[in-house]
């Protein structure tokens, strides 16, 4: 009978240690949930990727030029300017000074070939400066440019 008596306590110490770790461990859940829950939404910091750095810009001057319509006669009036490769060498702005009558040609030309009705959409304008971008480009040989940029447009 002192075992019986031995071994009843022995489960009773286990039993309170298993309920108590059950309310221990029902406890922090309880706790953890209600803090999730009702946390304050902290607004997300919006991450802000550095953009390149502009490259030195070089004006253009402004254009007129006649719209190869052939229904009616339409022409385009713009200013441009162009963007260099951020880093370029000063011998490359030199080069774009030193080639701005072979550039003004370029751009005349890339120009003249449009119809009014693709300049008059913001597509065939973004198609426009890539063809540009890419005609001067091919005609550079100390560096590229970056971008172009219409500082004014119109077609009539």
């Amino acid at each position: 009978m002192a075992e019986d008596a031995g071994s009843k306590k022995t489960l009773q110490i286990i039993l309170i240690a298993v309920i108590a770790s059950l309310v221990v461990s029902l406890a922090s859940a309880g706790a953890s949930l209600f803090f999730l829950i009702n946390r304050t939404n902290v607004p997300k910091q919006k991450v802000i990727e550095p953009r390149p750095e502009l490259g030195k810009m070089e004006k253009m001057g402004e254009f007129t030029v006649n719209l190869a319509d052939t229904e009616e006669a339409h022409f385009v009036r713009t200013t441009m300017e162009l963007e260099q490769n951020f880093g370029s060498a000063p011998e490359f702005g030199n080069e774009l000074m030193q080639r701005k009558s072979q550039l003004r040609d370029v751009v005349i030309a890339v120009l003249s070939s449009k119809l009014a009705k693709d300049l008059k959409t913001p597509e065939g304008k973004d198609a426009l400066k890539e063809e540009v971008k890419e005609r001067i480009n091919s005609v550079l040989s100390r560096g590229q440019i970056a971008n172009v940029y219409f500082t004014e447009f119109a077609v009539q």
